[in-house]
């Protein structure tokens, strides 16, 4: 699993077309081959830093989401930001839930 994550933090001119912009990403790419997850957050604390995370089955969907056409639109959101966005992917290689919890719970 790959998850990509980017966090844009924007200007309050701009903030509503950010958030329209990758708001109209989600529908789409859920239902694309190999999405586990699109999910759009805008934080409480700081209202102008908008996070868009989505989780795919594998490298090979993640590159074809980012080769396609669609994507050009979360890349022009970069233009509009503020400051110097951060963008990760990281490889999951094993994923747990609450037993983990419950485990070091004893």
């Amino acid at each position: 699993m790959v998850i990509s994550t980017l966090r844009i933090v924007t200007a309050p001119k701009s903030r509503a077309e950010v958030i329209r912009t990758l708001a109209a990403q989600m529908g789409p790419t859920s239902v694309q081959p190999g999405c586990l997850r699109c999910d759009l957050y805008r934080d409480v604390e700081e209202p102008g830093t908008i996070t868009l995370v989505e989780e795919w089955e594998s490298q090979v969907e993640l590159d074809r989401r980012l080769r396609s056409e669609e994507y050009r639109a979360v890349l022009a959101t970069i233009e509009l930001a503020q400051e110097q966005p951060v963008i990760h992917f990281d490889t999951v290689t094993r994923r747990a839930g609450l037993e983990i919890v419950a485990s070091a719970r004893g």
